[in-house]
């Protein structure tokens, strides 16, 4: 008998507050509104959110913004580069591999997404904004279901491809979900984030039964090796933008274990430069011909990369120089792609590729967009 005598107390219920009391979620607020709550009442909007898209063009923007395209293009041209070193012809069960390919890099992203809710309200809190329009629960639901859409594509393909992409799909949940949440540990995140592009050229081979053997290939194994050695260095740089937020947010990464930003920006520019001198080691090694080294032409590029992140420590340019860095990454491996294959076919999807970038910067479907970070 209390509860409705406070209830006369205060006042009749209007029908806003009759809602919140059935529906036990928080309204929608703006963005301005939602940067100015605290961080605890940031996570807790969040966390009750069921999400308010009703649209499905909206929705789907959304979950293409989660998902971040333009990310997922370097494990789809490993697995195509390594399509094209071993001879295997264009076909339906390559275009699935892209298919694949692309959504392990996607479904990453999204359990990451999911997961991040601490580091990114520190980091990019419009990201945890967007987490809350969509629904938080609602996105590891569309997670699982990209997930199982990758598994019904690979079994299509070869029992090998799909075992493959059952351990692709291991990996991103792992990355970023207990019990193992590998991104808290700084060494082997940097393992299972190289992976992302790593995997995907191992996949090739399993493209068809009984596909060419790798076993004595020692071009196409240490393109692999070289591969994962390139994006672990690609761990470092892209955890530095995040150095000031994740060590808030109590994060261990490839970044924060050193004791400034600046030792951990020196370390990531190290790195860069180091692994685009890769194609001078695989043809002096003799695995590759010298038609290769072409793509040093990266390297200059990367020397400039190297210095942005010693020079430049404002979250503005750090987040700016990331998101270059995946235009670089993605051209790199277009220029391996070329140099090992220039067909029409090598050409259509290199330019697909960029297209891919290009557009989802036009249309801003990304969660690190310029604009959201401060």
């Amino acid at each position: 008998m209390v509860a409705p005598a406070a209830s006369s107390a205060a006042g009749p219920q209007t029908g806003d507050e009759w809602a919140l009391i059935v529906t036990g979620t928080i309204p929608e607020p703006t963005l301005d509104e939602f940067l100015h709550k605290s961080a605890e009442k940031r996570i807790d909007w969040v966390n009750s959110s069921d999400g308010f898209t009703t649209g499905t063009v909206e929705r789907v923007g959304l979950f293409l913004s989660f998902a971040r395209p333009r990310t997922c293009l370097p494990g789809m041209l490993a697995f195509y580069l390594g399509c094209v070193l071993l001879n295997v012809p264009m076909g339906i069960d390559v275009l699935l591999g892209f298919f694949v390919t692309f959504l392990y890099s996607a479904v990453a992203n999204l359990f990451n997404a999911y997961s991040d809710i601490a580091e990114d309200n520190q980091n990019i809190p419009a990201r945890l904004y967007l987490l809350g329009l969509y629904g938080r629960r609602r996105l590891l639901r569309s997670s699982y279901a990209a997930g199982a859409v990758m598994l019904v594509a690979a079994a299509v393909v070869s029992p090998a491809f799909l075992l493959l992409t059952a351990l692709c799909l291991l990996i991103a949940h792992q990355y970023s979900l207990p019990p193992l949440r590998m991104k808290a540990r700084p060494m082997g995140s940097l393992v299972f984030f190289a992976l992302d592009v790593a995997l995907p050229f191992l996949m090739a081979p399993a493209v068809v039964e009984n596909g060419p053997a790798i076993s004595g290939n020692w071009p196409f194994l240490s393109m692999a090796a070289y591969l994962l050695l390139w994006f672990v260095a690609k761990g470092f740089v892209k955890n530095l933008p995040d150095f000031e937020g994740d060590r808030e947010a109590g994060l261990s990464t490839s970044a924060t274990i050193f004791a400034t930003r600046q030792q951990a920006a020196v370390a990531a520019a190290v790195a860069t430069v180091l692994v685009y001198l890769g194609p001078l080691f695989l043809v002096v090694a003799g695995q590759f011909e010298a038609k290769y080294l072409f793509a040093l032409a990266w390297f200059p590029v990367a020397c400039a990369q190297g210095a942005r992140m010693i020079l430049r420590d404002d979250n503005q340019s750090a987040n700016n120089m990331l998101r270059f860095d995946m235009i670089v990454s993605t051209a790199y491996l277009s220029t391996w792609v070329l140099l090992a294959d220039p067909s029409i076919t090598s050409l259509l999807v290199v330019a697909g590729s960029l297209v891919v970038i290009f557009a989802m910067d036009a249309l801003k479907l990304d969660t690190r967009k310029k604009e959201d970070i401060g």
